[in-house]
């Protein structure tokens, strides 16, 4: 079983989204997952569409009057998910449990006596360094620190890690730590230097795949569900696909690592030159070069992979292949074939494993 805080006492850094669709995705992968809402405002609880107000037991029974863990547990709607509820009267436990003995370990010692055994508990931190906060870093193995990329981030970092580290000293509970960008906008070269100086100067481990600005990650929310149901075709739930396999293959470091659906795709939208993949007025631009082809098409998701179906085709004089076609939202893999070779995209660095044991690529349109 792993336990994982999902911690950062900024507020506004995603911390609620990765603990919730963190969740929702593990189970999407056959594994059994409890989230613990250490929040007393609730929005895990809520994000799963389970209003805090009218919760019965709750996390803040479990720490003040030592009910069981597996007492106040509830099932979410959402298959292997099951959900420890928080309401706002958790706001008060710090000063209700200031006296009590071990109080920085009443969450770790519910934990050690609950019957039930989950693959994973996620615990979804409040936005403060608190009781609260101490009480899931204690408890857990390992603590993933949501980054928004921005300057006051870093400086939040900083602090975060160092309480850490006293919590590590004092107690001898060693915390391994992660790194999750959030809010990432790969178009901002401002984005991109926080990233680079956040791997210069942060010795642990930072996710592969940062989770992307994505309005249906908001909109899931707001509707009490995670982004794997709600919109499963979104930037947003490949993003959080792609942290969850980089989890997975945690599991078993020997496992054969196999690509998945990461940040850095070249196919961007508004293209400034006319031979990059994007959007034009006529629909999407796919663009394979290959002076030597005598010909190329294209196939995938968008028209049932049958070669160049609906498909406006160009070849320019030095060997550029230009696709053009309408394209909805969603996600789509697809590949070109090459003279009767099918081969992915060499604009795209985004592919995945597809059932033949081979790799496509992958375009998300948000």
């Amino acid at each position: 079983m792993r336990i994982i805080a999902i911690a950062n006492q900024k507020g506004g850094c995603g911390k609620t989204t990765t603990a919730i669709n963190l969740s929702a995705t593990l189970a999407k992968s056959n594994r059994t997952v409890l989230l613990i809402d250490m929040d007393p405002q609730g929005h895990s609880t809520l994000g799963f569409n389970i209003r805090p107000e009218e919760i019965g037991l709750s996390v803040y029974h479990v720490l003040k009057e030592g009910v069981f863990l597996d007492d106040v547990v509830l099932n979410t709607g959402t298959q292997n998910v099951r959900i420890a509820p928080s309401n706002i009267i958790l706001s008060a436990i710090e000063q209700e449990i200031a006296g009590a003995s071990e109080k920085e370990k009443k969450l770790h010692n519910a934990i050690s006596m609950s019957k039930k055994i989950y693959d994973y508990i996620i615990i979804d931190c409040p936005p403060n360094l608190g009781i609260l906060s101490i009480n899931a870093l204690r408890a857990a193995e390992e603590v993933i620190i949501p980054l928004d990329v921005s300057f006051f981030s870093l400086h939040g970092l900083g602090k975060l890690l160092e309480t850490i580290e006293i919590l590590n000293r004092r107690s001898g509970h060693r915390l391994e730590t992660y790194i999750l960008p959030t809010m990432f906008d790969r178009r901002s070269r401002f984005a991109r230097e926080i990233i680079e100086e956040v791997k210069t100067h942060f010795k642990g481990v930072i996710f592969n795949t940062p989770i992307r600005n994505c309005t249906k990650l908001r909109e899931s929310v707001s509707f009490g569900r995670a982004v794997t149901d709600y919109a499963p075709n979104s930037i947003g739930n490949w993003d959080y696909t792609g942290v969850v396999e980089e989890l997975i293959l945690q599991e078993d470091p020997v496992r054969e690592a196999r690509p998945i659906a990461v940040l850095s795709s070249s196919i961007i939208k508004n293209p400034d030159r006319a031979i990059q993949p994007g959007f034009t007025d006529n629909g999407f631009l796919f663009v394979y070069k290959d002076p030597k082809a005598a010909e190329v098409k294209i196939a995938g998701d968008f028209n049932e992979w049958m070669p160049d179906k609906g498909v406006m085709s160009v070849r320019s004089e030095d060997g550029t292949w230009k696709k053009i076609i309408n394209i909805k939202p969603g996600s789509y893999q697809y590949k070109f074939c090459i003279d009767g070779e099918w081969k992915e995209d060499p604009n795209n660095p985004n592919i995945v494993c597809n059932k033949y044991g081979s790799y496509n690529s992958l375009v998300v349109i948000d």
